[in-house]
Parts: structure tokens; C-alpha cells; sequence
């Protein structure tokens, strides 16, 4: 009898904890931009959460005290979960960032202008849906879904089930956190940049010598032209700082808890 009601208090124990755990796995992984709406559905998102929680605490390990379950607590853990997706997906906002800039600054961005038929809510322009696609694809190369995971698991030992509700909420880490990712972003395409400045420059100096060519025709082409170009040549730029963006990503999730 003594032993029946010893697993029973440990079941209770296990399945407060696992279910809080639930909850910040599902907002971590609610935001996550490997899993979008487009790629993975609401169902597949739910049944990962529940797998990823199954392993990071498994049945068999030793269980504290069960954890009270009550709207604030689980409020917490929701807030942390969002907090740590949220550091993910404003990485990969930064690299959409720098591929807005480039797109703005070469004109392509006018493609949605010059054919109405252009959907410009499902991706943006040509280098934007390129940039997207290919920081997927480094991420998943450097093993970054492993890193996610890796840091999830580090932020039950840094912030304990149940733990969340106390948390200081320091905003001036968020802030500093977003404006150094950006900084990182305009950086990342920084030679891109100079390099459309200064066809700008050169289009400007042509306008003075030779006003009666039509820039805007001749110009358009060229910008993206130089565009593509200096992308390709500044390949080996661009890679070492977008690596290094995604690499921070668990430090910048455990940043966000403390």
C-alpha cells in the first residue's frame, strides 16, 4: 500500500512538471521559423513539443516535488518559452533585414510595382525569398536545430520548472540584444551595399555628363546587375557573419532568461 501510494505521489510529481514543461516547449517552438506555418502545421508543432518535452524530461529520471498548477505559473512558463523562440526568430529577422536592404537599394523591390500579379505577402522580392532560403539551409547545415535543442535543455537548469514566474524582465537586454542583430545585419551585407552606393554614385555623375540618357532605364538593370554580382563576390564575407549570427542564438536565449 505504501509503495502504491509512493508511485502515485511521484506520478502526480512527474506529470505537474511535464505539463509546465509543455507549455514553454510549445512557445519556443511556436515561433520558430524551421517551423512556420507554411512548413509544419499546428498538429506537427504540437506532437514535436510534446516529443521534445518527453525527452528533456524523461520518466525515469529522479522527480522533485510536483510544482503547483495555476494561471500565473503557467503564464510563466508560456512568456519564457515565447521569450527564447523570440531570440531565434529575430536572428533570422536580421538576415531578412539585410536582404531587405539589398533588395530596396537595387531596385528589386519594384518587381510587386511593375507586375501587379506579384504577391508580395508570400515572400517578398527575388532576394529576399533567396536570403530565406539559404540561411534555412546554413542553419540546418551547422546543426542549429541541435543548438535550439541543446540550449531548451540549459534553460530548465538555468530558469527550473515552475521558476519562470520570477523572472527580472529586463528589457535594456532585449533591446541591446535586437540592435546588436541588426548591427550584425547591416554588416553582413555591408560590401553589397558600398557596392550599389557606388554605382548610385557613378549613375549620378553619368546624369551630370550625359542628361539626355534615360537613367531609370539604364540604371535598373545595371543595379541589379551589380547586385547579383557583388553578392556572389562577397559569398565568403557573408558566410562567416551569418554563422556567427546563428551560432549565438543559444547564448542569445539563455541572455533573455537571466
Amino acid at each position: 500500500m505504501t509503495e502504491n501510494l509512493e508511485l502515485l505521489n511521484w506520478s502526480a510529481a512527474y506529470f505537474s512538471r511535464y505539463l509546465l514543461a509543455l507549455v514553454r516547449v510549445l512557445g519556443a517552438v511556436s515561433m520558430n521559423p524551421l517551423l512556420n506555418a507554411t512548413r509544419a502545421p499546428v498538429p506537427a508543432r504540437l506532437w514535436l513539443a510534446l516529443f521534445l518535452t518527453f525527452i528533456l524530461f524523461p520518466p525515469g529520471d529522479p522527480v522533485e516535488a510536483g510544482v503547483a498548477i495555476g494561471p500565473t505559473v503557467i503564464a510563466g512558463e508560456l512568456l519564457i518559452g515565447l521569450l527564447v523562440s523570440f531570440a531565434t526568430s529575430l536572428v533570422f529577422g536580421g538576415v531578412q533585414l539585410a536582404a531587405s536592404l539589398v533588395s530596396s537599394l537595387s531596385g528589386l523591390n519594384m518587381a510587386g510595382i511593375l507586375n501587379p500579379s506579384f504577391d508580395m505577402a508570400s515572400g517578398g522580392a527575388a532576394i529576399d525569398q533567396l536570403f530565406a532560403a539559404f540561411a534555412l539551409l546554413v542553419f540546418l547545415e551547422i546543426n542549429g536545430h541541435y543548438m535550439f535543442i541543446f540550449a531548451l535543455r540549459d534553460l530548465f537548469g538555468l530558469v527550473p520548472v515552475g521558476g519562470a514566474t520570477q523572472l527580472p524582465m529586463d528589457f535594456e537586454t532585449l533591446a541591446t540584444l535586437s540592435a546588436g542583430l541588426f548591427g550584425a545585419a547591416v554588416r553582413m551585407v555591408f560590401p553589397v551595399i558600398a557596392a550599389l552606393l557606388l554605382a548610385d554614385l557613378g549613375l549620378a555623375l553619368l546624369a551630370r555628363v550625359a542628361p539626355q540618357l534615360n537613367l531609370f532605364a539604364l540604371g535598373l538593370p545595371l543595379k541589379v546587375g551589380v547586385a547579383y554580382g557583388a553578392l556572389v563576390l562577397a559569398l565568403p564575407w557573408i558566410m562567416p557573419q551569418m554563422i556567427g549570427m546563428f551560432r549565438a542564438i543559444p547564448e542569445n536565449m539563455l541572455a533573455l532568461a537571466r
